[in-house]
């Protein structure tokens, strides 16, 4: 073989490629078409299998004769004569610039989606931060009744919300509510109407029925985001030991009398449905001892294994079994029974639920 693997033919195919004719081609090492960007270990691929006399294919970015780049598969495979000496050495060339610019592209796509959906998450993390932080922080705190709440989202974000405030010395005010779908579009409504409630009145506050038709006169469902919410709200009065609520379509609480549990199931359309609904007030006398539970309606609709929901009768059972343990276990065991029933441990739905104990 000549010194320096002199190119002793090539093709009109090669000449349109590169912009080189083929007289200033031949007698030459294919070597002019690199560049300051090729490859470095591309190159040495080439050299070594031509060292070695064994076939290689590779790809690299070369020049053309105007300057302009391509990339070049490129395969080199030994001639070899009757005797097995490797006489010269074919190239074959092709250029596949299309597709490692759509290789490229697609890279480059594919990394903007990973950047959008980090942000995405980072600004969901921080989104449900912001939800967590509007969940009850003094209820433990309040004297002559025990509180104590979970809250099980779904998805990153809920459409759950609950809360308990003071209203005065004897009083206190609390909510479980519910916003139709998921996602951030119910988290965002949930997270409207906790801050509306905590600015409320302290004279709206302290009438449950007022407050519900005050909610559904300020939040009607409108064409663009077709949300409705149901609602809990309800007044304790730990001097008269009365519990005062009423209820937007919301799951009937649960009143858990030593060992008897029974619920109370009052009407009324969910807030957005219907102009002017009627709202009704339940009001409870209450006893030492006594557990109301108010709950999202995740916590019976969730369908168990074997398609059929969790249901409220189970929910007060596993209420009942667990009546000699402190409030909050409670609460954790009974709603860990719900997912139980699930064949992967997870909920469909947000679920959420506030306990109050009357205490000594």
């Amino acid at each position: 073989m000549a010194p320096d693997r002199p190119l002793i033919y090539v093709n009109d195919g090669f000449a349109r490629l590169t912009g080189f004719s083929i007289e200033e081609t031949l007698g030459s090492n294919c070597r002019f078409l690199q560049g300051p960007d090729t490859d470095p270990a591309a190159v040495k691929e080439i050299r070594d299998a031509i060292a070695e006399e064994r076939y290689c294919e590779v790809e690299l970015l070369n020049y053309r004769k105007d300057g302009t780049t391509f990339w070049n598969r490129l395969s080199i495979t030994p001639v070899r004569n009757d005797v097995g000496q490797t006489t010269h050495f074919i190239g074959i060339q092709s250029d596949v610039t299309r597709r490692r610019l759509a290789e490229r592209h697609l890279l480059d796509l594919n990394e903007s989606l990973r950047n959008a959906n980090d942000k995405m998450q980072r600004d969901l993390h921080a989104a449900a931060r912001v939800q967590h932080a509007l969940l009850p922080t003094q209820a433990e705190s309040l004297s002559g009744a025990a509180i104590r709440w979970a809250y099980l989202p779904c998805d990153e974000l809920a459409g759950d919300i609950l809360d308990v405030f003071q209203i005065d010395a004897n009083r206190i005010a609390f909510y479980v509510l519910d916003v139709s779908g998921h996602g951030v579009q119910a988290a965002l409504l949930s997270t409207t109407l906790s801050r509306w409630l905590s600015r409320s009145s302290l004279e709206l506050k302290s009438h449950p029925v007022e407050m519900l038709e005050h909610l559904n006169d300020n939040f009607q469902l409108d064409g663009d985001s077709q949300q409705f919410f149901t609602c809990c709200y309800g007044v304790l009065d730990r001097q008269a030991l009365t519990l005062s609520f009423s209820s937007a379509g919301h799951p009937s609480p649960i009143l858990l009398r030593g060992n008897d549990t029974s619920e109370f199931q009052l009407p009324g359309f969910p807030v957005g449905i219907v102009a002017s609904p009627e709202y009704e007030l339940e009001i409870i006398q209450l006893r030492k001892g006594d557990r109301i539970f108010v709950y999202s309606d995740g916590a019976i609709e969730q369908l168990g294994t074997t398609g059929q929901p969790f249901g409220s009768v189970r929910l007060m059972q596993e209420l009942t079994a667990t009546r000699s343990r402190s409030l909050q276990s409670s609460i954790d065991r009974s709603l860990r029974s719900v997912l139980n029933s699930t064949s992967d441990g997870k909920s469909d739905d947000d679920i959420s639920m506030l306990g109050i104990e009357i205490g000594d």
